[in-house]
């Protein structure tokens, strides 16, 4: 039996029909020299066999989502979590995301372990792909990317690459039977720990709010304080999905000309073409955007469950002029992880959850329409592995993360580098964006709007 965390139960407990709450990853994959349609069926066959490990054996215990807890699953059935789909020609990417939307927009069932795996195949160019997707109170981005590295293989000759299913890791061991004393110095424990985390979240929501009012610090963000655009309209279950992709090494050479890191381009190359979209549709925001930014918490790569907190990020104001844009997101992400720096995890997580179930709150009570919205948009950075990896031979070409979307957002926009490229993967509402794919395209023309601007085409 295993608790989950208050982090985790958050995704349950802010999951809802228009808001499925699962993260996702997208491997595209070559057939190996010789090998076809045969091979693949005899490889689904071959991975059914391999027995689930935990979590993925595991589900919810009941739907109480006071103290949710999971349980190994008795009566799992393989064919249910592991499907075959296979695309009409001409099987480009671009069928292959309208796919993923699909499949990414439907609910897990509450009733069986919280995950799926799709083979698909009928990709031009002898390729196929891997769509899996899993709850995020099992999982966060990192954690995915580590199985999906863990299942692969860095060599072409490795014929025992495992399913990412197929895992020997042990469930902390917790049983409902405790002694008297036990259960006294549990109860200790967390008394001690809620006061801390208590006066932690105490002495941020000081901060913030020192910063932002009276010290009037743009980079310091109170929750409802982000512009009201169609980035926050009710979304529906449907879902767009779109693809980018970019060299690494160029995204470092025009970061570190600017004095700024990877993440701050990332975050400026979304805001940009955001903001793009937005004023061809004569929606400018007329102020910042704001947008979380998913921070990696996790002192040790072992450490098990949702180890991230959604901090608020505050975006360019200037979107005529990219580097002064890119200047701007660089000193509002240093300025916020200043801010939260000094505060325990415990604490920024409980903040992020609260933050996190402002807009549910909004979308059940119908507010949105009187009160600001929270955050505009998520913009993630993942780092996967950089070496090549495969899967039985078969090479993986390109990895594409599938993210969730927060209550009452509309977009969320997940990088993830992979053996010297970055990887964009954009999900959103097809109601708030049913033309998702402009924003792929925005993508690439800023970027080689920022090459030029940096030198590197005159360099070139």
């Amino acid at each position: 039996m295993q608790k989950l965390s208050t982090l985790d139960s958050g995704f349950l407990l802010t999951e809802s029909h228009h808001s499925p709450k699962h993260v996702g990853g997208l491997q595209v994959l070559r057939l190996p020299k010789g090998k076809g349609s045969a091979w693949l069926r005899d490889l689904l066959n071959e991975i059914k066999q391999a027995p689930p490990g935990f979590p993925f054996n595991q589900r919810l215990r009941d739907s109480s989502l006071l103290q949710p807890v999971l349980i190994e699953d008795e009566r799992f059935d393989i064919d249910y979590h592991v499907r075959h789909t296979v695309l009409p020609r001409p099987g480009n990417n671009e069928q292959l995301a309208e796919m993923v939307s699909r499949l990414h927009a439907n609910l897990l069932d509450r009733e069986r372990p919280l995950w799926e795996f799709h083979l698909i195949e009928g990709l031009s160019g002898r390729r196929f792909a891997f769509y899996t997707k899993i709850h995020h109170a099992i999982c966060d981005g990192m954690t995915f990317a580590q199985w999906f590295t863990e299942s692969g293989s860095t060599s072409a000759a490795d014929k025992d690459s495992h399913a990412i299913w197929q895992r020997d890791e042990e469930p902390d061991k917790e049983g409902d039977d405790s002694s008297f004393a036990q259960l006294i110095t549990d109860g200790v424990k967390v008394l001690g720990g809620s006061m801390k985390t208590a006066l932690d979240l105490s002495a941020l929501s000081a901060r913030l709010i020192q910063k932002s009012i009276f010290e009037r610090n743009r980079n310091a963000v109170l929750p409802l304080s982000a512009p009201k655009t169609r980035l926050n309209v009710p979304t529906g279950a449907a879902r767009n999905f779109s693809i980018s992709d970019f060299p690494l090494w160029e995204f470092k050479e025009i970061a570190h000309s600017q004095g700024a890191t990877v993440n701050d381009l990332v975050m400026t190359l979304c805001d940009l073409a955001v903001n793009r979209y937005l004023k061809e549709k004569g929606e400018e925001p007329g102020e910042a955007l704001v947008a979380y930014m998913p921070v990696n918490l996790r002192k040790d790569r072992d450490e098990k469950g949702n180890l991230i907190s959604l901090l608020q990020v505050k975006l360019a104001s200037d979107h005529n002029h990219p580097l002064i844009a890119l200047e701007q997101i660089r000193e509002s992400s240093k300025s916020t992880r200043e801010i939260y720096g000094s505060t325990s995890r415990p604490a920024i997580q409980l903040y992020s959850l609260a933050v996190a179930l402002l807009p549910l709150g909004e979308e059940i009570l119908n507010l949105n329409q009187i009160l600001p919205p929270a955050i505009n948009l998520v913009i993630s950075n993942v780092p996967g592995p950089q070496e090549k990896m495969y899967f039985r031979g078969a090479e993986v070409v390109e990895v594409y993360p599938v993210n969730t979307l927060p209550p009452a957002v509309g977009l969320s926009m997940t990088v993830c580098s992979y053996a010297g490229t970055l990887y964009f993967g954009l999900i959103a509402g097809r109601s708030a964006f049913p033309d998702l794919q402009k924003l792929s395209t925005y993508l690439d023309e800023l970027f080689v709007e920022f090459r030029e601007l940096s030198g590197m085409e005159a360099a070139g």
